[in-house]
């Protein structure tokens, strides 16, 4: 088995797993870098997630960006978490032992293992039953609020179906795949001109940096406020369906190494940089109308998401203490 199953069955908590190496720090732990309404952070959490971030960063082969930028990125989902977790305590979503059982079933057979195996193994990796167990309960808990308060309001009209499944995005949706990477100047959720105009001057200026050399993904780390920052911004392979609707239409006209003007959309100005393409597998099947309504409510969703958590943020009452 490698080294690399307990990243991958942490999902995205594994930003905030506990690590043994926590409490090393010669530092106070106790000290609190951040406020989040009535709730806060501790130098010792800050440093449980750091040490696990960086091992995913180890395992994963990528380079690691500055302390003060890893800090500030971590700290930053934290944040998210946090809040996030808030919201669910109030509107009252509980995830049952039950329900956390069956997914850990559902991991160890996707793995070949037995759950006895399956603990061994995140035992030996530094984490306990009970912290796998309660980092699993809060992902679970936040992707439930994301349904409940983003995924439940979303729907897609059979004209929207029949114009998208009409458009060059569907209609070339089977000849490649894009390799994209992004990097995501902010917005507040409800800017005010100057706001606006000062982000824009900002990503264009984090653009020039790239245009004249820089790595891009090493100015992900550091500029991003997106989720997939510390991977410096890499959104993976997509189809040209799968891409989110605000970038589409630029990729489908851009070159493989070649980054597109900052795009604005509601929640900040986005760099995105198409790193590469490749064919993709054709469809042999005809196109169908239920397959396109799920990916136009995945598409939906992924930006709705990034718009809540950002008019999250903006009502909320945060303060960071020492990170820069």
């Amino acid at each position: 088995m490698k080294k690399t199953l307990l990243l991958t069955l942490l999902f995205v908590s594994a930003l905030f797993c506990v690590s043994s190496e926590a409490g090393k720090n010669s530092e106070p732990l106790d000290q609190i870098v951040a406020v989040i309404n009535d709730d806060v952070v501790t130098k010792s959490e800050l440093n449980r997630a750091l040490s696990i971030v960086r091992l995913q960063i180890a395992q994963g082969q990528m380079n690691s960006p500055s302390d003060s930028v890893l800090k500030k990125q971590v700290l930053d989902q934290i944040i998210n978490k946090k809040l996030q977790m808030q919201i669910a305590k109030q509107v009252g979503i509980n995830i049952s032992d039950a329900e956390i059982d069956r997914v850990i079933q559902n991991v160890a057979s996707k793995n070949n293992l037995s759950v006895d195996v399956l603990y061994q193994r995140i035992n030996h990796d530094g984490m306990t039953t009970a912290e796998y167990r309660n980092e699993l309960r809060e992902q679970m808990t936040v992707q439930k609020l994301q349904q409940q308060e983003v995924g439940s309001h979303i729907t897609v009209t059979p004209e929207e179906i029949t114009s998208f499944m009409h458009s060059k995005l569907w209609q070339n949706n089977t000849s490649k795949e894009y390799h994209l990477e992004d990097i995501l100047i902010p917005l507040s959720d409800s800017p005010s001109t100057d706001e606006i105009a000062a982000a824009k001057k900002h990503a264009q200026e984090v653009a020039a940096k790239i245009n004249q050399g820089e790595n891009f993904r090493a100015v992900a780390q550091k500029e991003s406020s997106g989720s997939s920052a510390l991977k410096g911004g890499d959104l993976g392979w997509r189809k040209l369906p799968e891409i989110p609707s605000a970038f589409a239409q630029y990729v489908v006209n851009m070159q493989p190494n070649e980054i597109a003007d900052p795009i604005q959309t509601s929640n900040g100005f986005h760099i995105i940089h198409l790193a590469a393409e490749r064919s993709a597998e054709a469809k042999n099947a005809a196109p169908d109308r239920a397959q396109v309504e799920q990916l136009l409510m995945q598409r939906k969703f992924e930006e709705n998401v990034q718009n809540w958590l950002s008019k999250m943020r903006s009502q909320a009452f945060i303060t960071m203490n020492g990170v820069k």
